[in-house]
């Protein structure tokens, strides 16, 4: 099922992820690496009977001091504002840079483990990076045994894990300790993890010798095919965002970046990369991590902080920037897409409704005229602060003119409503954004979805009544009901939507592999309710 999860599209797609293979090296530490391999690997004992990689950065991108090291860890973690997450964190998206540069925005996905480090105390913690000097090997390299040790003890690799996931293909993932030499991007995260955890986890280091799809692809079917307990394992994904561009140049690239990741939106974070924008130096384990997250249904993305060097450390604006983010997928209950139906469509009140279209209007003319993002009081009312998933669709002189949504609930309406209206105005690929002399000829119209109910069979779908959501392995697609109008049968409607949206074959909805879910839709706009 899981073999066609990711596909290589063409040798210039190589080309480009190739271009976004220099990320930093040294010059965010603070001096320069041990040289003497024997020490910086911690050669085995006994033989092969235990592998043991000591810590090679300390002393240089990090404290090699305990104390000072706890000090500072300390010292990230108590500034670092995190509200409580709602739900078990499955994957954490953490920088790798010195810690003056990047400690203090990692520390705020770690901080999140540690308010609730009950939970993930025991787990399993699988590593995810990649060499930055890239070796001749095209694959992936599996710590399969021993420890990884830093200033602030030792920590012991979950070989039953590693023999797992290495049993996928083990031509591509084998233990290749070279892969591992003079590389920061593991080793960095592992501290965090044992000051957030009482140092109380196994680990599981995976690493890219060199990143491309076709080893992508290998390390997902991998992952989601392993019989892995989730409910014990969690995955740290090291990247950092943009290198070297201005300031100003830098948050425009990353704040787009993160929102294909908050999207979980794959395809566009790679069409974004092959536009030749360096997103992410980590981009192999991010895609991993988000095709994972979509093929489990972790679907609650959440950005904790982003910064960039120049925030960090603000000498660093005279040579360019580098971008950090802390995100994580969270997993929770509310969020997963139900197998039975209770019958029960999605309703809400005339002036809920009514609500819901004036805070779009004022969301969007403040946005566009005032360039400020309202922020709405509270509501009182338990429907309006439901987790709920939304569309908001603008026409203009009865044409489209823009239309966004969310599939998953990720916020409360109010603010999903709030959020989208914004975006189906200025953030539509499609449209350039709405200017301000046509805000009195554009119509709003909001979609509020019901929760999606898996079928068994494409002949489940009732015409003119359902909404599709298609998905197979990383590729999804949507059709909200209104779309019905332009299909005379069912047939038609799902072809298109394989082909247009999911980019799959036409007949994609008759084979077992494809999940297919059902959803009804709420649909309001401001002429119905006297706005317009």
């Amino acid at each position: 099922m899981f073999r066609g999860l990711l596909k290589v599209r063409s040798l210039s797609i190589m080309l480009v992820f190739a271009l976004l293979l220099g990320c930093v090296s040294s010059g965010e530490s603070k001096g320069k690496t041990n040289k003497s391999k024997a020490n910086s690997m911690g050669e085995s004992k006994g033989g092969n009977m235990q592998i043991i990689r000591s810590a090679q950065f300390a002393g240089s991108w990090y404290p090699s001091n305990p104390s000072e090291l706890k000090n500072m860890l300390n010292n990230f973690f108590d500034a670092a504002s995190v509200n409580p997450i709602e739900g078990r964190i499955q994957i954490i998206i953490s920088p790798h840079a010195g810690y003056i540069f990047s400690g203090p925005v990692a520390a705020y996905g770690f901080k999140a483990l540690k308010m609730n480090k009950e939970m993930y105390k025991g787990n399993t913690v699988i590593l995810i990076g990649f060499a930055h000097r890239s070796p001749p090997w095209y694959g992936l390299s599996v710590w399969e045994k021993g420890e990884w040790r830093t200033p602030l003890g030792s920590v012991e690799v979950d070989s039953v894990l590693a023999r797992k996931v290495m049993s996928y293909n083990p031509d591509i993932l084998n233990f290749k300790r070279e892969i591992f030499d003079r590389e920061h991007s593991l080793e960095l995260e592992i501290p965090f993890l044992q000051f957030a955890l009482d140092n109380d986890f196994k680990l599981l280091p995976i690493s890219f010798a060199q990143q491309g799809m076709a080893v992508v692809e290998t390390l997902i079917n991998a992952l989601v095919t392993s019989d892995i307990n989730w409910d014990r394992t969690i995955i740290v994904l090291s990247t950092d965002m943009s290198h070297y561009h201005s300031y100003e140049e830098a948050m425009k690239i990353d704040k787009k970046t993160l929102d294909y990741v908050l999207k979980n939106d794959i395809e566009g974070l790679e069409k974004w990369m092959m536009s030749g924008n360096d997103a992410f130096c980590g981009w192999g384990p991010v895609i991993t991590g988000m095709a994972v997250s979509e093929s489990l249904g972790w679907d609650k993305p959440i950005l904790l902080r982003y910064a960039n060097s120049g925030d960090t450390s603000p000498e660093s604006k005279s040579r360019g920037v580098v971008g950090y983010c802390s995100v994580v997928f969270v997993r929770n209950g509310n969020y997963k897409m139900s197998s039975k139906s209770d019958g029960d469509e999605y309703s809400l009140t005339h002036d809920q409704k009514k609500y819901l279209l004036k805070l779009a209007r004022k969301t969007i003319e403040e946005y566009i005229i005032n360039g400020r993002k309202y922020e709405p009081p509270k509501p009182t009312e338990p429907k309006l602060i439901e987790d709920t998933p939304v569309f908001v669709t603008l026409h203009r002189k009865g044409m489209l003119r823009g239309c966004i949504g969310q599939m998953i609930a990720q916020e409360p309406l109010y603010l999903a409503v709030r959020n989208m209206a914004i975006s189906a105005a200025t953030r539509d690929p499609r449209f350039s954004p709405v200017p301000s002399k046509q805000l009195n000829e554009v119509d709003i119209e909001i979609s509020v979805l019901s929760p999606m109910i898996k079928v068994n069979s494409y002949e489940d779908v009732v015409p003119n009544k359902h909404g599709i959501y298609i998905k197979r392995g990383y590729r999804t697609g949507v059709f909200l009901p209104q779309v019905w109008e332009h299909f005379n049968n069912r047939d038609g409607f799902l072809s298109e939507l394989c082909s247009q949206k999911a980019m799959l074959e036409r007949d994609c909805y008759k084979k077992s592999e494809t999940e297919i879910y059902v959803f009804t839709v709420l649909e309001f706009d401001e002429k119905q309710y006297g706005l317009k």
